[in-house]
């Protein structure tokens, strides 16, 4: 970490704290009276009642394309990218007419097609039901399944192509029940029990590839020689109070497990628990403050046992390395966070800090991190614009399963450490109207074994990767435009940009592109016809493909190019109940790269409908 910025930064906010109170005490003798107060805590998001369609779009799961739109809060670690198809779920139009009847459920169904092969038929199942609008409890359920079915490249009857990467089938299943109770309108409970599975094949590697490292044909290999699984079930229970009155104490309560095991016989049992309470108190007679006492502590056990042979590992393990070792241990993550929310003069104040304790890297060895946690927002013109300052800090514990969902082509059982990460920030939004927005941000990461993935040389396909850690520092800058009509158009502009500096001389940080843009629309005409759009640009990026570029020239490069992709989508509302829907994804035809050796669908189109069942 850089000592001499985060001495200087608290320096700063001690500073502006000091400013901020001796402005609350000149104020004090004035007679306005200010009630004021925010309230700044964990959010678990609850949904309400549904009184009108739900729209959902459909997105093809590829499993190199789940979301191509980056979600960058920072980019210390290549998030999972993928085709342009995730597209955010359209506003439910509004229909003229009684509102007596509710619609709390949808079925939607949906067969696509990427054209590569006539067999490669890809089936969507996503049901939904809700629990009608009541003061005190709601509860609901869904269903959601995706096959994505493609063929890479096209096979070369006499010699061992270099463009064809097999056919892959990749699915998604889940299941989710949740609800929620109110009691004397002072306490909610919360519970969410979930179960999703995910399936694929390692099929990063060409004919050429395979005819080269390993004498083999496509025939002389199963499906089942190079597919993984990953099961996950999670129980999430919950209790808060709904108070912040001043003095009254009010609490928060969690507890998250989860159990995931894969095919290759690894397995993790995680438990989160997490809690705290809060007190309302006043403030130089005319304000109100909530201190809060939050705590969090994490735990793994993690599990995988040596393999018998090579045959229990995926394709392409080198038989002169030695097995996998026997991994059985125990991780822990625990943080003490005690801070203070108050208002006043148009200031919002967080100040706090954090003290954690990291038995995660090294389970015999607990070291001790210091977290900054405080921030600054000012409003101004009305609030029109605002600006907040901040300085945070945090772990991210890059368990198994958090690897997984970042890189699905990982290697069984990663060794892994937590990443630490101080985050100095600043964000600035203005609201031009009611319908046009911009928002900035600048943020400055400070990083301690930041995570990035390389491909496992002991697999000879080059076709699984293993995470590797390394301190730097990152700059990101951002900015986005908004603009809302009403319902009928949103439009979305944006791009990011980061710059990794204080990188050690000998690493290279792979797959990490340092610019992105997107572009989102959404038409909503006369409340019958649903349009979007959803563009994206991602920049080349460093790359390792693991090849001998002397034997395979074509395939192997240093650097994975940029990329652009496009989709469109359109739905037409026949009724309340009843609407089709179709969607089309990398319009361009582009097959590009975003993990090393990974090739992407070219094409993909889908066609479906929604239905509703309404209630009296």
């Amino acid at each position: 970490m850089k000592n001499t910025s985060i001495i200087s930064a608290l320096l700063f906010f001690s500073a502006l704290s000091t400013l901020a109170v001796a402005q609350a005490q000149n104020d004090s003798t004035k007679s306005v009276y200010n009630e004021s107060v925010i309230v700044v805590g964990d959010y678990n998001p609850v949904l309400d009642g549904v009184t009108e369609k739900v729209n959902v779009a459909p997105s093809p799961n590829d499993n190199v394309s789940d979301d191509l739109k980056p979600q960058f809060n920072y980019s210390i670690t290549p998030r999972r990218i993928s085709s342009v198809s995730a597209t955010s779920g359209i506003k439910a139009a509004k229909v003229i007419g009684s509102p007596t009847r509710l619609y709390n459920n949808y079925i939607r169904l949906g067969l696509g097609h990427d054209f590569a092969s006539f067999l490669d038929f890809n089936p969507l199942l996503d049901a939904y039901y809700m629990s009608t609008r009541k003061d005190d409890y709601a509860y609901g359920a869904r269903l959601f399944h995706q096959t994505d079915v493609t063929t890479f490249g096209k096979a070369d009857d006499n010699t061992s192509s270099p463009d064809h990467y097999g056919r892959d089938k990749h699915s998604e299943t889940a299941f989710d029940i949740f609800g929620k109770y109110i009691l004397k309108k002072e306490h909610l409970f919360t519970a969410d029990l979930s179960f999703d599975r995910e399936k694929g094949r390692y099929y990063g590697f060409s004919d050429s590839v395979l005819f080269d490292k390993m004498a083999l044909t496509r025939d002389d290999i199963s499906f089942s020689d190079y597919t993984f699984a990953y099961n996950n079930i999670s129980l999430n229970l919950g209790a808060s109070s709904l108070n912040t009155d001043v003095n009254k104490l009010g609490y928060q309560a969690d507890l998250s497990l989860a159990d995931m095991w894969s095919r290759y016989d690894a397995s993790q049992l995680s438990m989160t628990l997490s809690g705290g309470v809060h007190y309302g108190f006043p403030m130089f007679s005319k304000y109100k403050a909530i201190a809060y006492l939050n705590t969090k502590w994490i735990g793994f056990k993690q599990r995988y046992d040596t393999p018998q042979t090579v045959a229990d590992l995926p394709l392409g393990y080198d038989t002169s390395a030695s097995l996998p070792d026997t991994n059985r241990v125990g991780r822990h993550l625990w943080t003490i966070n005690p801070y203070v929310d108050f208002l006043f003069n148009g200031f919002k104040i967080h100040a706090g800090l954090a003290l954690g304790f990291n038995s995660y890297d090294a389970p015999d060895n607990t070291t001790l991190n210091l977290f900054p946690d405080l921030a600054v927002t000012k409003s101004f013109s009305n609030n029109s614009m605002s600006l907040t300052v901040g300085f945070v800090g945090d772990y991210l514990p890059n368990d198994w399963n958090a690897i997984r969902l970042i890189n699905l082509y990982i290697l069984p059982a990663p060794y892994t450490v937590a990443t630490v990460d101080n985050d100095f920030y600043a964000r600035f939004r203005i609201n031009f109207s009611k319908k046009l927005m911009l928002n900035l941000s600048a943020e400055n990461h400070f990083l301690k074994n930041a995570m990035y993935f390389s491909p496992a040389r002991e697999y000879q396909l080059a076709n699984l990767f293993k995470p590797y850690f390394c301190d730097n520092d990152e700059l990101n800058l951002a900015a986005n435009l908004t603009f809302v009509n009403d319902e009928m158009i949103t439009l979305s502009l944006g791009c990011d940009y980061s710059v990794n500096y204080n990188v050690p001389q000998e690493v290279v940080l792979l797959y990490s592109p340092d610019f992105t843009a997107h572009l989102d629309a959404d038409i909503n005409y006369k409340d019958k016809w649903l349009f979007s759009l959803k563009t994206l640009f991602v920049a080349g990026m460093d790359a390792d493909f693991a090849i001998n570029p002397t034997t395979l020239a074509n395939e192997v490069s240093a650097t994975l190019p940029a990329h652009f992709g496009i989709s469109l989508g359109a739905e037409y509302l026949h009724s309340r109940a009843l609407s089709f829907f179709a969607k089309i994804d990398n319009m361009a035809f582009k097959r590009y790269f975003i993990w090393a050796n990974y090739p992407v669908q070219r094409f993909n189109a889908m066609l479906g409908l929604t239905y509703t069942i309404p209630n009296q």
